[in-house]
Formats: C-alpha cells, structure tokens, sequence
C-alpha cells in the first residue's frame, strides 16, 4: 500500500525514502514492471450510458544500489514514472470537444544517498532530473458556427516535451525495535514544455508550464511480533501550489489558452502490513485512501479524479540471491456526479460533460531483485 518510508529496506527505497539506504546491503539491482488499466462508466443526464477505451498500460521501474563496501553509507540511481498513465475516449463520444486523448508521463531519473548518523538515525537525499512528454487531442466543432452542430468534427492535437530538476530528503528515526518514524520531502517542480498545437492540417508552435506539487509523507512503523511489520504513511500532497495551465502560441498577438485548475491540497491515508510466513516467503496486503483534488468547476474526463480506496495484497519469494515481489492492486473512484461548463465546452461546441462516472482500476505488479 505504498507504506514504506520506515522500512524502506530494498532498493526502491531511492523513490520512496532514501534513508533508507544504508538498510540495503551490499549490491542489488531491482526490476519491477506495473501493468494498470482503467474502466470508467459515465450515464448522462437523460440516462445515456458509455464506457471509455480502456487499455492496459506497463509502467516500468529500475533501481540499483550499493554500499562501495563502507559501513553505515550506500548510494544508487532509480529511474521510475511517478506520472505515466494516459485515458482514451471514442472521437464521437461525448468527451470528445474537451479530450478524446491524454496523456502525461513524466520519467523521474533519481541519484540518491543514505547515511546512518547513528544507531537510531539514518537521513537520506536525492535528486531528480525529471523528463516530460505531453499530448492531448480533442475533437473541434466547425460546423457549429454554420448550424450543423457535430457535423463538421475536426481533431486537435496539442503535445509537447520538457525537463527539470528536483530533490527530495528523507529522516528514519529508530525508537527501538518495535517502533519507528520517517519523514520525507519532495521539492515542487515545474516543467516548461515546447511543442505544437495541430488542426485541420496546419499546425503551430506553442510553449507552456505544467506546475508539479510538493509532498510530505510521515510515517510510524509497528512490529508487535518478529514476524509482523505494520506501517502507516499520512501523504500531503499540496495541489494549491500548480497554477493554472497557460498555452502561448509563438504567432505575435495570438490570446493565450488558459486551462483552469484549481486544485485543493490533499491528504493520503496508507496503511500496510507484511507477514514473515518463512524465511523465505513474506505475505503483504495494504490499504489507501486518496482524497480528491479537483473541484467540480475544473473536473475534465481526461483525469476522472475523486475519492479513491485502493485495495492490495501480494507476497515475496526469495530464492538464493533472488527476491520476486507480485501484487494486485484494485482502485474504486467514489461515483462522482459533474455539472459544469469546463473550457467553456458548451459554449464553444455541441456537446456536455455533465453526468455521473464511475471508475474501477485494477493492476498487477512484478519485481526481481538480485542481491551480488
């Protein structure tokens, strides 16, 4: 259930608290592999009834650490995708003048070092070079304007690519060996995107700026018994800080697109449990509680954001030198019931967002990690 940052004992320790670094002996490498997709239902005002284009996504990880053979110290280097998922909509559908396609991956490639200042203190930082690419494509309504409304669909697409840099600190403070605490930071970032905004076969260059949130997550740890570890991380995520989305086109006097967010700070409850059935085979489950951060102003179907329970369970095998780690992982999005006029969607078009949504995500993880 993400409930990590106090044992933080592998190598993915570089994304979720990197103090935990010196726990990870020796060298590992770890591989891991996450396929997700997503099933969103929405019923329209007078009952209508469709379904997204759902697709199953991979979202891989790699992360490599070593201890150079010096006591209380290790570093590594992780790549992973903290924001890679995209959502699909038929071109006729009723999404289809606000978003038929998006999507926004970015690629976090992290150095990281962990220290243990002593026997109860370990502190850890990174930094992250953070790789970008956006697309968003849309359907426009020529033909409203000549009073034939749906008739005359052209498609947009507006995508683009951007860098920037991050850091992240992390504490672990051992109270004994039953209880512990952690706090970690990630720095807010921004990233300036260039790209083109294409239509009815002419296209344009455009630039803009994606704001991402700084998060803090606090963590207590509990081992009531040597074979039972219980954790549980309260995320902050502080969504106020992402201005809104402003698109520029190079062409001199040409308005700008604005793209309204308005997002309200979240909380994350994460809970997690693993149990050492041998020594060799460890049985987890976890539990989350995400809060939504859209307003119903500023809520799209590109992102069908609401209050989300995850649900998951897997286990660890190792074998010699290698661990494999498997999960499930099952996401329910509250049902969320929308009326608004999100980028002036029913001024400018022949269609409505308005409705109900429901959405259901499953996904399935595999890891190895190899320990030299």
């Amino acid at each position: 259930g993400e409930a990590f940052i106090v044992q933080a004992d592998d190598p993915s320790a570089i994304a979720f608290n990197p103090a935990g670094l010196p726990k990870v002996t020796n060298t590992q490498v770890n591989l891991q592999l996450t396929l997700c997709n997503s099933y969103i239902d929405y019923e329209s005002p007078t009952g209508e009834k469709t379904s997204n284009e759902s697709e199953w996504q991979p979202i891989p990880a790699f992360f490599v650490t070593s201890d150079f053979g010096v006591e209380r110290f290790a570093a590594g280097l992780g790549l992973s995708y903290p924001n890679g998922l995209s959502s699909r909509w038929a071109d006729d559908s009723f999404a289809r003048y606000v978003a038929t396609y998006s999507s926004l991956s970015v690629a976090d490639v992290s150095p990281a070092v962990g220290f243990q200042v002593n026997d109860n203190l370990k502190l850890g930082a990174g930094f992250n070079y953070y790789y970008s690419k956006a697309r968003l494509e849309s359907m426009m309504d020529m033909g409203l304007a000549m009073g034939a409304p749906g008739a005359m669909d052209v498609q947009r697409v507006l995508k683009g690519n951007g860098s920037s840099w991050g850091c992240n600190f992390g504490a672990i403070y051992d109270i004994n060996k039953k209880h512990g605490l952690a706090l970690t930071w990630h720095k807010p970032y921004s990233i300036d995107y260039d790209g083109t905004v294409s239509a009815a076969g002419m296209s344009q260059k455009v630039k803009t700026t994606i704001d991402f949130p700084g998060v803090i997550v606090a963590g207590y740890a509990f081992r009531p018994v040597e074979k039972l570890k219980i954790e549980f991380n309260l995320d902050w995520t502080a969504w106020q800080q992402v201005d809104d989305i402003v698109i520029s086109y190079r062409i001199p006097g040409a308005p700008p697109t604005i793209i309204k967010e308005d997002l309200n700070n979240t909380f994350a409850y994460k809970l997690g449990a693993e149990y050492l059935y041998s020594p060799q085979l460890a049985l987890r489950c976890g539990y989350i509680y995400n809060e939504n951060a859209t307003p119903e102003e500023t809520w799209r179907p590109s992102l069908p954001d609401a209050n989300m329970h995850f649900f998951m369970a897997g286990f660890g095998y190792t074998y010699k030198q290698v661990t494999i780690d498997t999960a499930l992982q099952l996401v329910y999005y509250e049902k969320r019931t929308i009326e608004n006029n999100v980028d002036m969607n029913e001024a400018i078009s022949s269609s409505t967002i308005d409705g109900t949504y429901e959405t259901l995500a499953p996904c399935v993880s595999v890891g190895a990690t190899y320990r030299f």
